[in-house]
């Protein structure tokens, strides 16, 4: 059965995503112009081309940053609940540590956090190549 507070709250959700949609129809512009169409960030017009090489090493860290930005949530909850977690969750949580090390150990292996370094590219000999 379905509480009262539910089909408020269900309710609400979906009155004030209607009105947002319809508040953000009725406030748009209808004319279309060559300014309208222009793409914008925080009203500044942008300049110059978006066709920017990024380096790896910034998709790297940032991967980085995520993996273990979950494990201090996760391991934020586990501090909390220690005492009711015994030993099972310490063994468990000590087996997600691991995991998450050795993750850390591959990636220093790899070079991901060789900033201003160049890393040196590996060459891997082909067999079927034509070059004799």
């Amino acid at each position: 059965m379905l509480s009262t507070s539910f089909i408020v709250y269900f309710i609400a959700t979906i009155l004030l995503t209607i009105t947002m949609l319809l508040v953000s129809h009725l406030l748009n512009p209808k004319v279309a112009t060559r300014t309208n169409n222009e793409p914008f960030e925080s009203g500044i017009v942008g300049q110059g081309s978006t066709d920017i090489r990024w380096n790896i090493n910034y998709f790297l860290v940032a991967i980085s940053f995520v993996i273990f930005d979950i494990e201090a949530v996760f391991l934020y909850v586990w501090s909390i609940v220690v005492m009711e977690a015994g030993w099972h969750g310490f063994f468990i949580t000590s087996f997600f540590i691991f995991i998450l090390l050795t993750a850390l150990l591959y990636e220093i292996k790899q070079g991901a956090f060789l900033w201003g370094e160049k890393i040196p590219v590996k060459t891997v000999h082909n067999p079927l190549s034509r070059e004799a």
